[in-house]
C-alpha cells in the first residue's frame, strides 16, 4: 500500500496567499468589530466627540470601512489560492522508471 504524497497538501497549506489572506481577514474582523461596537454603545450626535481628539469614537467609521475592505481583500486572496493552486514541481522520484532500450 502506498501513501499519497503529502507535498501538494503542504504546498497549498503554506501558500503565501493563504497566509496573507488569513492575516488580512483577522485584521479586518478586528477593525470591523472595533468600528461597530462604539457605534452601538456610543452616541453619533455627541458634539464632544467632534472636538476631543483623544475620544475613542472619532474615526470609528473609518475602522469599519477599512475592516470590511480588509475582509474583502482577504477573501480575494483565499479565492485566488483556490482558483489557481500552486502545482508542485516534478522531481526525479515522481517520474516513472523508464525501460532500458535493448
Amino acid at each position: 500500500m502506498t501513501r499519497p504524497n503529502p507535498r501538494p497538501v503542504l504546498l497549498r497549506l503554506f501558500d503565501i496567499r493563504n497566509i496573507v489572506g488569513a492575516l488580512l481577514a483577522i485584521y479586518g474582523v478586528l477593525l470591523t468589530i472595533a468600528g461597530f461596537v462604539p457605534a452601538i454603545l456610543g452616541d453619533h450626535d455627541n458634539s464632544a466627540a467632534a472636538t476631543d481628539r483623544t475620544d475613542l469614537y472619532v474615526g470609528t467609521d473609518a475602522n469599519w470601512w477599512v475592516g470590511l475592505i480588509l475582509l474583502a481583500v482577504g477573501v480575494g486572496f483565499f479565492a485566488w489560492a483556490m482558483l489557481r493552486p500552486l502545482q508542485p514541481e516534478p522531481t526525479a522520484a515522481d517520474e516513472p522508471p523508464t525501460a532500458p532500450e535493448a
